[in-house]
């Protein structure tokens, strides 16, 4: 099911001059290869912004990620991309990974510049970095993006 929706995408955002339609269609080109990672920071934006002074006593950091992280081939399967949704809505939900990705990357970008940030904010943004290098992970698409990394 997951594929037959990112296939519709891929249609819908091939050749885009926009820059977030194009992110769009590289993210969903990139998980149709299964051997990719879909896992991008995604959940509860409020728990990421509020961890600049830690983590809950017994939360690890791999808990946290578990906790905010999110799977564009599972979000595929939702009811947010129903086979009869007409294109404008298909559209709209479709571009939600990209913006919600990049609200993210704005948010730790700026964190991480300020006097002490917190080290939770830090560990995320280390993460994406090193993410965007790796072929494998969905944030390889955001190589250009961040530019002040």
């Amino acid at each position: 099911m997951w594929q037959e929706r990112a296939n519709r995408a891929l249609v819908m955002f091939e050749g885009s001059a926009d820059e977030n339609e194009d992110r769009t269609w590289q993210i969903f080109n990139h998980i149709l290869d299964e051997a990719n990672s879909d896992e991008y920071i995604s959940k509860d934006f409020f728990n990421v912004q509020q961890t600049a002074g830690g983590l809950p006593p017994g939360v690890t950091f791999d808990d946290f990620i578990v906790m905010v992280a999110g799977h564009v081939r599972a979000q595929l399967g939702s009811s947010s991309f129903d086979e009869a949704l007409d294109d404008d809505n298909f559209k709209i939900a479709a571009l939600a990974f990209d913006e919600n990705i990049r609200h993210h990357i704005r948010f730790l970008n700026g964190v991480v510049h300020q006097i002490a940030p917190g080290e939770v904010h830090l560990q995320l943004w280390e993460r994406i970095l090193n993410a965007r290098s790796d072929d494998l992970s969905v944030y390889s698409c955001y190589r250009d993006f961040l530019v002040d990394a």
